[in-house]
C-alpha cells in the first residue's frame, strides 16, 4: 500500500499520496467544517475518523473517498481529541470531557475526566470552559494513557481510561497542548504546554520544566520517531500575537537524550506547529503548521512537503 497523509484543517479535510518521492493531493472534503482531530483505525488503515469543532465526528471506510457521520453521534459535538485503540475510540470534548465508542456503536463517558477538569481557566477567555486537547497511549504499557486538559493539567489512567487521577506534581503550567510517552527512554514523558514544556522520568508522577532556551515558550506539538529522538515546537507569543509579519516566529527542536537536552532542527517558521508525527519508516518527523504547511524535519535538514493548504489542526501517516 503506497503512503497516505490525511490532514485536518480549518476547511476541512485533505489526502496526499506519495508518488515517486512527491506527495500529490488526491481528494479532499468536508470543507464545510473546521476539522479539528483526526485518527486512522490502527487496525484498518482505509478507515479514517474526524473530529470537527462543532458537528461530532465524521467516518471513511475507504481512506477518505466517502464520508458519514455516526450514530449516535458523540454526545458532546465540540471534539479536539481523538486515539484510536483496538476495538475502541477515545474521543475529547469540550467543555472537558472524555468518551468511549465500543465497537458496537454505543458511548460512554469517562467520568472521572470531567470531574479533574473542573475549575481550570481558559486563557485569554477567562468565560471558555477546559477542554481535552489531547490524548496519548504509552506503547510501553497499553493500559497507562494520558489526558491533556486545556487547560487544567495532566490526568492519567492504568486500566485503559476506566480511572482517572491527577498528574500535575511539578507541572507549574496547567495549560497542556501535547503529550509525548517515550517509546524509546523508560519512563520520560514530554509535555508541550503554553508557558512552557516539562519532562519526567517516572511516567508522569513528577515533573520539571525544560523549555529550551531562547524568546519560545508556546509548546504546541512533541513526538518521537522510531531512533528515539524526541522533537519539540514552540513559537513565540500566543495565538493573538501572531498578527505581526513573523507571525508564529516557530521553530521544532530535536532531543537525542530523552528530553534533557535540546537543539535547534529549524526556526523561523511563520506557521505554528499545529502537529508532529514520526516521518516515513519512523524516520525524522513531519511538521503541520497552521499556515498550510507540512514539513519534513530530520537531523539533515528540513525541507517542504506540502504547501498552501487551509490552516492545519492535525494529521496521521497511514500506509
Amino acid at each position: 500500500m503506497s503512503k497516505t497523509l490525511h490532514l485536518a484543517t480549518r476547511s476541512g479535510w485533505y489526502r496526499f499520496e506519495l508518488r515517486d518521492g512527491k506527495w500529490t493531493q488526491t481528494e479532499k472534503a468536508l470543507t464545510f467544517f473546521s476539522i479539528s482531530c483526526l485518527q486512522v483505525d490502527p487496525a484498518n488503515p482505509q478507515r479514517v475518523i474526524v473530529g470537527t469543532e462543532n458537528f461530532g465526528l465524521f467516518i471513511s471506510d475507504d481512506s477518505g473517498d466517502s464520508w458519514r457521520r455516526p450514530e449516535p453521534n458523540v454526545p458532546r459535538l465540540s471534539t479536539w481529541s481523538m486515539l484510536a485503540l483496538p476495538g475502541q475510540l477515545l474521543v475529547g470534548t469540550g467543555p472537558a470531557a472524555l468518551f468511549c465508542w465500543e465497537a458496537n456503536g454505543s458511548w460512554t463517558e469517562l467520568a472521572d475526566v470531567r470531574e479533574g477538569a473542573m475549575g481550570g481557566t481558559f486563557p485569554p477567555n477567562p468565560e471558555s470552559a477546559p477542554r481535552t486537547r489531547f490524548l496519548a497511549a504509552d506503547t510501553n504499557s497499553p493500559d497507562r494513557l494520558y489526558v491533556a486538559i486545556e487547560v487544567g493539567g495532566i490526568l492519567v489512567s492504568d486500566d485503559g481510561g476506566a480511572h482517572w487521577r491527577a498528574a500535575n506534581a511539578g507541572l507549574a503550567d496547567l495549560d497542556v497542548h501535547q503529550i509525548q510517552p517515550s517509546a524509546k527512554h523508560s519512563g520520560v514523558v514530554i509535555a508541550a504546554g503554553g508557558e512552557a514544556s516539562f519532562r519526567s522520568e517516572d511516567r508522569g508522577a513528577s515533573w520539571r520544566e525544560v523549555t529550551p532556551a531562547g524568546h519560545r515558550a508556546y509548546g504546541t506539538a512533541v513526538t518521537e520517531d522510531s531512533e528515539g529522538v524526541l522533537y519539540l515546537g514552540i513559537a513565540d507569543g500566543r495565538p493573538r500575537t501572531w498578527i505581526r509579519p513573523a507571525r508564529a516566529d516557530a521553530a521544532v527542536f530535536a532531543s537525542s537524550d530523552g528530553g534533557k537536552h535540546w537543539e535547534i532542527a529549524v526556526s523561523g517558521l511563520r506557521g505554528a506547529v499545529s502537529d508532529l508525527t514520526p516521518g516515513i519508516d519512523g524516520q525524522g518527523a513531519l511538521a503541520a503548521t497552521s499556515e498550510g504547511e507540512v514539513l519534513c524535519v530530520a537531523k539533515a535538514g528540513c525541507r517542504t512537503l506540502v504547501a498552501g493548504l487551509p490552516a492545519i489542526n492535525a494529521m496521521a501517516l497511514a500506509g
